[in-house]
């Protein structure tokens, strides 16, 4: 698989699934960042077509033999995004921190962390159920918008707390606030109705996207431009050498004949059914038995031959962690999980996970 660094020459615009047209009451329209893998991949697919020779309009069957059409990508497949950052010369990925990880910050103590478990069953209208809990968690929260590097997701994964670094987005991008309007070319005047506000992402130095690309053999240039998200920002794509893979494998241990496991989200997930207690996940041995959820992120996307804008969907939100338990001989079936990936749209780079344990 090849990868590649992503950058805009300036700044990106990935918004959100919220309305933005002439007379929509929102005032502004957020980024979402990191982009889906809609809008890196369609991004990708045309640039490679358009180096075979496509202007607009749908492809020819050249190119559909290449890179596939719509949501068949034909021989590709994609990993990812994820965000890089430089450190010693070297590009390391940035990993979502899973929900069932909290913390706060102690004078003197510095930062203090919790895992979350399953707790004792509570009856409740769903039956009983077996919630997330921990003790000495008062106080604490979970960390949205931050991100563990390679060696503090494995010890996450392996129920360590001690010695994690945790980055915060703030500290890998900024979000910039753009105001335009549209312009009367005779009278020079502002149009009415016309004002608009955007949120741009511009990233700190040494910040990038990583995308993996397979199934291009070495049909791939090792510098290229690229129009990419909103306004067509463009973006500069360098080719990686990825030696390892980013996570190892943890070391499970069954106990009466069980198997406990965590599977936590590194990607989007498209699941036509979230499971509940007692239920099961898409080609996952065993069966649900708690979770750290969050709301889920809509992602939509655009058809460029259609001109128009694809519908919403929700999608699990990267780091959500499902506790799970299953038969001790399941072991291999559980660990092959790790680093693969689950749901619909897989090969566009949605629904990788790791497993942990718990």
């Amino acid at each position: 698989m090849n990868y590649l660094k992503l950058t805009p020459l300036d700044s990106w615009f990935f918004r959100d699934g919220r309305p933005f047209h002439q007379g929509e009451p929102s005032a502004d329209v957020e980024s979402l960042f990191p982009p889906s893998a809609f809008t890196v991949v369609g991004a990708a697919r045309a640039y490679l077509a358009q180096r075979m020779g496509w202007r607009n309009g749908k492809w020819d069957e050249k190119i559909i033999g290449i890179l596939g059409d719509g949501y068949d990508l034909g021989p590709l497949m994609f990993r990812g995004p994820f965000i890089g950052r430089e450190n010693s010369g070297e590009i390391e990925p940035l990993f979502p921190v899973p929900l069932n990880l909290l913390g706060r910050y102690e004078e003197g103590k510095g930062r203090l962390f919790k895992l979350l478990s399953p707790g004792k069953g509570i009856d409740c209208d769903l039956g009983k159920v077996r919630f997330p809990s921990a003790e000495g968690v008062e106080g604490m929260k979970t960390f949205m918008q931050h991100y563990l590097t390679k060696k503090s997701l494995t010890a996450v994964l392996q129920a360590r707390t001690d010695d994690l670094e945790i980055v915060a987005s703030r500290d890998l991008w900024d979000i910039e606030y753009a105001v335009g309007l549209a312009r009367d070319r005779d009278t020079r005047t502002a149009k009415e109705g016309n004002l608009y506000s955007s949120c741009k992402i511009r990233l700190k130095r040494g910040v990038c996207l990583m995308i993996g690309i397979e199934g291009l053999g070495d049909d791939l240039p090792d510098q290229f431009a690229l129009a990419m998200g909103g306004e067509s920002k463009m973006s500069v794509a360098e080719k990686l050498d990825i030696r390892e893979d980013p996570y190892s494998k943890p070391d499970l241990e069954s106990e009466n004949g069980h198997l406990r496991f965590t599977l936590t989200h590194l990607t989007p997930a498209w699941l036509e059914r979230w499971p509940g207690p007692g239920e099961v996940l898409p080609g996952v041995p065993g069966k649900v038995v708690s979770a750290c959820l969050d709301r889920p992120i809509r992602i939509g996307g655009w058809n460029s031959v259609k001109r128009e804008p694809e519908s919403l969907k929700p999608f699990i939100r990267p780091g959500s962690t499902w506790f799970c338990e299953a038969d001790a001989n399941k072991k291999e079936e559980v660990l092959q999980l790790h680093g693969s990936r689950i749901g619909e749209y897989t090969d566009f780079g949605f629904g990788e996970v790791v497993i942990g344990v718990w």
